[in-house]
């Protein structure tokens, strides 16, 4: 028999392969070979489904999934690519296939080791259910055994995820949050659900309120003992009620059949009420009720807002890692709601804002810095993206806790130094600092000399030790620092040379920092960059030569026109020019930031120089590039709305004080035309420019994270 087993689980790992084969081949387009002989391959895919083997068969306790399962599922997710791909052809077969695929899936248990099967299945019956074959499911019995004999059973919290919960907690979290759990049984019936709601929404929406009165009166008799049925009924209600939805948002669209607000105050408040007040319901339900308050947190009122928010603060002293960290993402996810746009906020108000969140502020950082001191929790990206989140809401509100979170926040990033390995959390860290000096240097600019002296040290370290994923934050934040200030200090003076080395640039990600705090001596201390302004010269000369970083040398050299007088740069100012046009003779798309540059030295020069300096190069030069250059690519020149508004008015200014462009005719009329297209894009027509230029930027930093500026997030 050992023989036996041995030569069936041979030929069915041979299947496999040949399934998989199979699949693979016809993944990109589906030959002619497979399109003639497509019943055949379907028959033998329904036969394949309909195999067992009780030699084969795994034990209850098993995690891996026995062979035939895996064949099974391999055969299943080939069934799915014809669903999706070649519908048509699919099409006489999907009966058949379908009911085979059912039968398997029903006839499964919750072991581990038919995870594999299970996901797979539910996934295909989501395909034909989103299809325009979905009448499969239209029959009242049908849909009455998908939801009660594979969607609610698959709901279920298993054993391997309270394991998760209890003994990796951070994984967790991790599977939910940042959804990595897709290939989850529960994850799966959540799309499943979706999928029939689309076009049978009152019928499951019928069939599932039942269910879930039942599970929450199971609750009822014995919350102790039956708390799993309570876990299942808040998952339902989640996938029966978001029709449409995005990370950054949350829950967009909902099933107006269901009623959002009163299962909310029914039962998912006395969860959240319970926790604060000690009563301690079953972790895994504080933790359901979190999510259900940070999923709807658009549909959620002001008034909501109030209540919850004292709740979700006292949840950060839970001693349980998810709990703390669901609270925490859910408060920073809750700061980021804005209300419907108005004449006074066109961005609209924020629902919870500064004003609101001022009373809580002590409180709420106390506990979330308390959560960083905690044993597994010292690097908990979500706690320190809330405290970035509370810093970018409260705002000037932060004043008087500036010394408490610097020093902690020193003492973290003295920690993490050491051992870089969490860029998520480090991105977040340094965020948060920047939100500070930001906001609160704007409203007070004598806390700049303070920022510095509790700042300065541990960026020395940074630097001293060249810490590569730190050292952009730190150019950045100094940037900030400067630009702050009335003028240099001696430490900026020093610190100046060495950012000029040739090796400083050579890492990408501090190639837009660097150009900002260049910038920002270039505006606070004009004389010592005009004593080095050859080797600033240079820098600019290699940031043009790439296409990468182009627009970072249109704004250094535009940094220099701003500072300086005409007189001061006047011998740079030929090589200059020749070294950009000859750039855009080799390369045509440097054209956007060569307008961007040349725009503010017309605002700062006049036309009339810019004009001159054109013509000094080669007479008839200034027609030349303003027709085909400036003409041709001012409409596409990159940055915000202040840049496209120099463009725009530089554009215009060309064309009403030179009489030399209105004597040339297509001069005049390129410049015309580019000025049309700009102000068409800004005012909403076009390419949309002005609804970009207008977005807020809700994070402090402008780090290249993918140049190596310490990760995303």
């Amino acid at each position: 028999a050992a023989g036996g087993a041995a030569g069936c689980k041979l030929v069915v790992d041979t299947l496999t392969k040949l399934v998989s084969v199979a699949h693979d081949l016809c993944a990109q387009d589906l030959p002619e070979y497979f399109e003639d002989h497509l019943a055949e391959w379907m028959n033998g895919f329904v036969e394949l489904l309909k195999y067992s083997n009780p030699a084969l068969a795994a034990d209850d306790d098993d995690a891996e999934p026995a062979p035939t399962s895996v064949l099974q599922a391999a055969v299943v997710e080939s069934l799915a690519l014809y669903m999706s791909k070649y519908e048509e052809e699919f099409q006489p077969f999907l009966g058949p296939c379908l009911g085979h695929a059912w039968s398997l899936l029903t006839s499964t248990s919750l072991a581990p080791h038919h995870d594999l099967l299970v996901t797979t299945s539910v996934r295909f019956l989501t395909t034909v259910a989103c299809s325009v074959h979905h009448h499969h499911f239209a029959k009242a019995e049908v849909l009455n055994e998908v939801c009660h004999k594979i969607i609610a059973p698959n709901m279920q919290l298993l054993q391997a995820d309270e394991e998760l919960f209890e003994d990796q907690p951070f994984e967790y979290v991790r599977k939910d949050i940042e959804g990595s759990d897709a290939d989850t049984r529960r994850r799966v019936a959540v799309e499943l659900v979706r999928g029939l709601c689309r076009n049978y929404e009152v019928q499951v929406t019928q069939l599932f309120s039942a269910n879930i009165s039942t599970l929450l009166e199971q609750y009822k008799q014995n919350p102790a003992a039956n708390w799993k049925a309570k876990d299942v009924a808040i998952y339902l209600v989640i996938a029966l009620t978001i029709k449409g939805g995005t990370a950054a948002r949350g829950a967009t669209q909902t099933n107006a059949l269901v009623d959002l607000h009163d299962f909310f105050s029914q039962h998912v408040l006395c969860e959240l009420q319970a926790a604060a007040t000690g009563a301690a319901p079953h972790p895994v339900l504080i933790a359901d009720a979190v999510k259900f308050v940070s999923v709807f947190r658009v549909q959620l009122s002001r008034a909501v807002y109030d209540t919850v928010f004292p709740l979700l603060l006292s949840l950060l002293a839970s001693p349980n890692p998810v709990v703390h960290t669901y609270a925490a993402s859910a408060i920073e996810r809750l700061l980021t709601v804005r209300d419907a746009p108005t004449a006074a906020a066109p961005a609209g108000a924020r629902r919870f804002d500064a004003a609101a969140l001022s009373p809580l502020l002590q409180q709420l950082l106390t506990s979330l810095f308390a959560i960083l001191q905690r044993g597994g929790s010292e690097e908990n990206p979500y706690v320190m993206r809330a405290i970035m989140r509370v810093s970018v809401v409260a705002e000037q509100a932060m004043a008087p806790y500036v010394q408490v979170c610097v020093d902690a926040l020193n003492t973290i990033l003295g920690r993490v130094c050491a051992n870089p390995t969490n860029p998520t959390f480090n991105h977040y860290l340094f965020e948060t600092v920047a939100s500070l000096v930001k906001y609160i240097c704007a409203a007070t600019p004598a806390a700049v000399n303070a920022f510095e002296q509790l700042l300065f040290p541990p960026f020395q370290t940074v630097l001293q030790m060249d810490i590569a994923e730190f050292t952009p934050y730190v150019f950045q934040v100094l940037a900030q620092l400067l630009e702050a200030r009335d003028g240099l200090s001696d430490a900026y003076s020093q610190l100046f040379p060495p950012l000029l080395t040739p090796t400083m640039w050579e890492r990408p990600g501090n190639v837009p920092p660097l150009v900002r705090l260049l910038c920002a001596y270039a505006a606070k201390g004009k004389a010592l960059v005009l004593d080095k302004v050859q080797m600033v010269l240079g820098v600019f000369q290699k940031l043009l030569a790439r296409g990468a970083t182009d627009q970072h040398a249109a704004r250094l050299l535009s940094a220099l026109w701003r500072a300086c007088e005409l007189a001061e740069l006047q011998q740079y100012a030929t090589p200059i020019f020749n070294l950009c046009i000859q750039r855009a003779q080799g390369y045509k798309k440097v054209g956007p930031s060569l307008v961007s540059t040349w725009s503010v030295f017309l605002a700062r020069y006049g036309p009339r120089a810019l004009w001159q300096q054109l013509e000094s190069i080669q007479p008839g030069l200034a027609n030349m590039v303003l027709r085909g250059l400036w003409g041709e690519w001012a409409p596409f020149v990159k940055g915000g709305r202040a840049e496209r508004k120099a463009a725009v008015i530089g554009t215009v200014r060309l064309v009403c004080e030179l009489p030399e462009v209105l004597a040339d005719v297509d001069t005049a009329a390129a410049l015309l035309s580019a000025a049309a297209s700009m102000l068409a894009a800004d005012a909403g027509v076009g390419d949309g420019g002005g609804a970009a230029a207008a977005e807020e930027e809700e994070d402090a930093l402008e780090v290249d994270a993918a140049g190596g500026g310490g990760g995303g997030g």
